[in-house]
């Protein structure tokens, strides 16, 4: 039940993520009264992408840190409801600013989400293949794209689509009945205790070296993912004739979502044989390559396209689910949520700013497709890091 609970929380966290992308060009529109021009539509992306990821990274700070401090439950059962009421919120704004705090609030709740559910999972399958568990977790990510995507081949109206979102609030519910407290929080609870007389802390130097390297490998992740996911379908809505455009802008995100997906099932099976660290370099190699192809190579939207989209999201998928489950395994029961908080959020304070960027930039840097592959240089920044990290296959999670 925690297992799938979690899946299924995980699934409305992609959702929170697409639903915007997908219908932001419709988004833009009604808020400047009935047509939009493309720079309010990159305006509106910003402002409220950028928001979006720095809520996530705020939430999964404060929640990360409220996971150790007072139980994985609990703090689950706030970041659900935190993104659903977000999502809900969303389908009656009527400004940008309006929309900008909500965007902000269902960030926060979406980034606990991810963070808790990664934390739970590993803890729950400690003495078992974590990596692998870990992996088909992470592949729920992208099961929101897809899901998304399928909204939004079916409903145009945005508003009406957010609130069929906003059905993920009954997961809320259902994490108070059915879900358990991790037994690692619980067993060491007298050592919370101990923690806070001492003042041990994630930011302690014994724990410097695995910190840093788990915020610049899954911040490096971060800031290419997101350029993709957040910007591709208003790049591909702009290349589209318009009686086609809300079709090829919901297919490219069904492709980011299933690519992923498939590389999150991919990502448990070579961890295990690759090791965390070639894996995770398999994964960025994949993600420069594929990038240059899709977006430096003039194609419009088609078969080929399409496809060259499936797989890079095939490889951000891998890099994805290969950190989500390495990190955890870097920290002790202690401080594993405030310091996988961190490793997996101090990035996405950078990637707010990409985010915010690569629409400001698009003129300057001729077009949305050279401005997400301009941010996918962070990549090499990940393979660099690489070479400073530990390994922890076959090690035990330490406690």
């Amino acid at each position: 039940m925690l297992y799938l609970v979690s899946w299924l929380s995980t699934v409305s966290a992609g959702i929170a993520a697409t639903l915007f992308s997908v219908y932001l060009p419709l988004i833009a529109a009604e808020l400047a009264g009935g047509s939009a021009s493309p720079e309010f539509i990159a305006r509106t992306g910003s402002f409220a992408g950028g928001a979006f990821l720095l809520g996530w990274a705020l939430g999964a700070f404060l929640l990360g840190a409220l996971g150790d401090r007072f139980g994985r439950r609990l703090a689950l059962f706030a970041s659900v409801l935190t993104c659903s009421i977000g999502i809900i919120s969303t389908a009656f704004a009527t400004s940008l600013p309006i929309l900008v705090a909500i965007r902000l609030l269902t960030g926060a709740g979406a980034g606990g989400i991810l963070l808790l559910t990664a934390v739970m999972v590993s803890e729950a399958w400690a003495t078992g293949n974590r990596a692998r568990m870990v992996g088909i977790l992470i592949n729920a990510f992208p099961v929101g794209f897809i899901v998304a995507g399928l909204i939004a081949k079916n409903v145009g109206d945005w508003r009406t689509a957010y609130l069929i979102g906003g059905s993920t609030i009954v997961l809320a519910a259902s994490i108070l009945v059915v879900v358990k407290e991790s037994a690692w929080w619980k067993s060491s609870e007298e050592d919370h205790a101990l923690q806070h007389r001492e003042r041990e802390h994630v930011l302690d130097s014994k724990y410097r070296r695995d910190l840093i390297a788990g915020v610049l490998l899954f911040g490096s992740m971060l800031v290419g993912l997101w350029a993709v996911f957040v910007w591709m379908p208003t790049w591909v809505h702009k290349l589209s004739a318009p009686d086609v455009a809300q079709h090829n802008r919901s297919l490219a995100t069904i492709m980011l979502g299933a690519g992923s997906f498939a590389g999150g099932l991919l990502s448990g099976p070579l961890s295990n044989a690759l090791g965390r660290k070639r894996a995770a370099a398999f994964g960025y190699i994949g993600c420069i390559t594929l990038t240059a192809c899709t977006f430096l190579t003039g194609l419009q939207p088609g078969d080929v396209l399409f496809a060259l989209t499936f797989i890079l999201s095939l490889f951000i998928g891998i890099n994805q689910g290969v950190l989500s489950g390495y990190i955890p395994e870097l920290f002790p029961t202690l401080i594993r949520g405030a310091a996988t908080g961190i490793s997996m959020n101090a990035g996405r304070l950078l990637t707010t700013i990409t985010v915010f960027f690569v629409g400001v930039l698009v003129q300057t840097l001729g077009g949305y497709n050279n401005a997400i592959f301009v941010f996918s240089g962070a990549y090499v920044v990940g393979l660099v890091t690489l070479m400073f990290a530990r390994e922890t296959r076959g090690q035990e999670l330490p406690r």
